[in-house]
């Protein structure tokens, strides 16, 4: 048999290796995990900015309706809290239900109002002596829950208010002023 160069005559010897098909079959499998994780990055990456929008959009939304209920607030309640009198604090009125939702400690229009309604607080309970009839009327029992809900988020409030606000309470509290005992009260 002599030499001719051509391939095909040749005898074949296999040494073990991979065949062409099996290593086709890895390169496929290899190619195929590479792009789902791909696919997978990019869902993860597309949920995250989902998310990220939808945060943005609600802090949005939610401030507008804030700024709605404290125009409503104002109008219904006055600027500073002038037209609130006792029976504003019940539990079937929307008094403390707004003054909750849109009270921001860093506003400082809010930090009045709050100071306000807490000298109210602290005059109705005086002339009166009964707390609990202030905020729950007549018919505590069937509105304890929510009395007991408004009261932490109202005291929640206040508190927070002291606090973004301490360094301008006790510049006031040193001056003796009394446009600023509202305030004082708050404390």
């Amino acid at each position: 048999m002599f030499f001719t160069g051509d391939p095909t005559t040749r005898k074949r010897v296999d040494l073990g290796g991979q065949s062409s098909k099996e290593r086709d079959r890895q390169k496929l499998l290899k190619q195929t995990r590479l792009e789902r994780n791909r696919c997978l990055w990019l869902c993860q990456q597309n949920s995250a900015a989902l998310k990220i929008q939808k945060y943005f959009r609600r802090g949005k939304v939610v401030e507008v309706e804030r700024a709605k209920v404290r125009e409503q607030f104002y109008k219904t309640y006055g600027k500073h809290g002038h037209h609130v009198d006792r029976h504003c604090f019940g539990p079937d009125l929307e008094f403390l239900r707004q003054l909750i939702f849109f009270v921001n400690a860093w506003n400082m229009n809010d930090f009045s109002v709050l100071a306000e309604i807490c000298r109210l607080i602290q005059h109705f309970v005086r002339e009166s002596g009964d707390v609990v009839e202030l905020f729950a009327g007549t018919n505590y029992l069937s509105n304890h829950s929510l009395v007991v809900y408004r009261l932490k988020r109202l005291s929640f409030a206040c508190i927070q208010a002291i606090y973004r606000n301490r360094a301008l309470i006790y510049k006031e509290c040193q001056s003796n002023d009394e446009l600023h005992e509202a305030r004082k009260v708050l404390i």
